[in-house]
């Protein structure tokens, strides 16, 4: 796009157009070739910017579907904490709270720095590059709360083989922690941000995502298929992983837009597909505390 394209985008926010085509955009604004209409213009001024969240654009749903979640969350843990502490959970260990705490954290810092991401981006392009880098990061850090949080579950009889995945001892600790901190340090170069090179993003994360099976592998190899799908969440877990990488194929593969093109310009685009899918997620992950925490009080 030329810098003919630029001007036009400052012209349209001028006379008064609260979304634009993507003819109307800054080049570094086009992020998905199949989304034709309801881009936000260019602003540099943050009370612009916070004014969208009341009117619709492409980036609504985003930015709401991972607000609500993460205004929603702290309660649904505070009430999940409380339901812990009843008399009949009578051997709920501090490590379990704190297991459980680790997780629905990371899980926040995700969804705030996601919906920060997604309402900063027509700010300008170094501020969209930097909350990108911190949506990307939070998806680094709540894969790794999911991690540690199985971890201890999948080996709650076995402190021993907890630390070893935990501390990073083990083969499947190295590889993940490895596969985590090459995600974070390729995720943070601006380089790499750009559309063309989405699918590499995709990979990484893909890869970061795999190296968690190693822990499940290593349960079946100890305890055996059946014990892991019955006694250790295992099952749970799965259906965890497949929401998620359900979420990264539709975004990897610019599903569902590129289908019916212009259709889900403004009602939902790539990533609100995936948020169902997070959000089930964590649903899954809080039934398998539940289950968990009622199986290993009779430890």
């Amino acid at each position: 796009m030329s810098a003919t394209t630029h001007n036009l985008t400052y012209r349209s926010g001028a006379n008064g157009a609260r979304t634009v085509t993507w003819q109307e955009i800054s080049p570094w604004q086009l992020d998905n070739k199949y989304i034709i209409s309801g881009y936000r213009p260019e602003r540099s001024d943050y009370l612009e910017i916070f004014t969208s969240l009341t009117f619709l654009h492409n980036e609504t749903c985003n930015v709401y579907t991972h607000l609500i979640g993460a205004i929603i969350l702290p309660l649904v843990a505070t009430i999940f904490m409380r339901y812990m502490a009843e008399p009949h959970f009578f051997n709920v260990s501090s490590m379990d709270y704190t297991t459980f705490g680790l997780y629905f954290w990371c899980a926040e810092i995700c969804l705030v720095l996601s919906a920060l991401y997604h309402l900063m981006q027509a700010h300008s392009q170094p501020i969209e590059q930097f909350w990108h880098r911190g949506d990307l990061l939070g998806i680094v850090i709540v894969t790794m709360g999911t991690f540690a949080s199985a971890v201890y579950y999948m080996f709650f009889c076995e402190p021993s083989l907890q630390r070893l995945h935990w501390v990073i001892v083990s083969p499947s600790g190295r590889l993940i922690m490895t596969t985590g901190t090459l995600t974070g340090l390729l995720m943070s170069k601006p380089s790499l941000q750009t559309p063309p090179l989405r699918k590499v993003r995709v990979g990484a994360f893909v890869v970061f995502g795999a190296s968690s099976f190693i822990p499940l592998l290593h349960g079946v190899q100890r305890y055996g298929l059946d014990y892991m799908l019955q006694y250790s969440g295992m099952r749970w877990y799965l259906l965890e992983l497949t929401f998620y990488g359900t979420g990264v194929i539709l975004y990897a593969f610019r599903i569902p837009e590129r289908l019916l093109l212009g259709q889900f310009d403004v009602s939902t685009i790539s990533l609100p597909p995936r948020q169902p899918h997070e959000a089930m997620s964590v649903r899954f992950h809080k039934v398998k505390y539940n289950k968990l925490i009622r199986q290993n009080i009779t430890y």
